[in-house]
C-alpha cells in the first residue's frame, strides 16, 4: 500500500545562527523522540532498543556535522539554504519491519 504525498519542510536562506537554530531543533526534537522511545521500551517491556539507540548515535554526528558546517559559513560570512522535503506513505502494518 503505497499513497506518498510530500511536505515543504523548509525551503529558505539563513543566516548560519538561524540556520544551526531551526536544524539543532529538528535534530534535538528526533534526539528527544528516541529517548522517550527507549525509556519506554526498557521500563514497559524490557524489549530491543538498538534501533533507537543507533539512531540517537547517527542523529548526536548530524548535530556535531551541523555545527561545523554553520561555523565554517559564519567563519567566512556566508549564508546557508536550507531545503527539506518529508515524504510520507502509508503502509499497511504487515508490511513494517521497524518503525521509526
Amino acid at each position: 500500500m503505497e499513497n506518498a504525498q510530500n511536505f515543504k519542510l523548509l525551503d529558505g536562506v539563513f543566516n548560519p545562527e538561524k540556520a544551526r537554530e531551526v536544524l539543532f531543533n529538528l535534530v534535538n526534537s528526533k534526539i528527544r523522540f528516541h529517548q522517550s522511545e527507549i525509556i519506554s521500551i526498557e521500563e514497559r517491556f524490557g524489549g530491543d532498543t538498538t534501533h533507537s539507540r543507533k539512531r540517537v548515535e547517527e542523529l548526536l554526528q548530524v548535530h556535531q556535522e551541523i555545527r561545523e558546517l554553520t561555523q565554517q559559513a559564519e567563519a567566512r560570512g556566508l549564508h546557508l539554504q536550507v531545503n527539506s522535503m518529508i515524504e510520507v506513505s502509508l503502509v499497511a502494518a504487515e508490511e513494517l519491519e521497524e518503525v521509526e
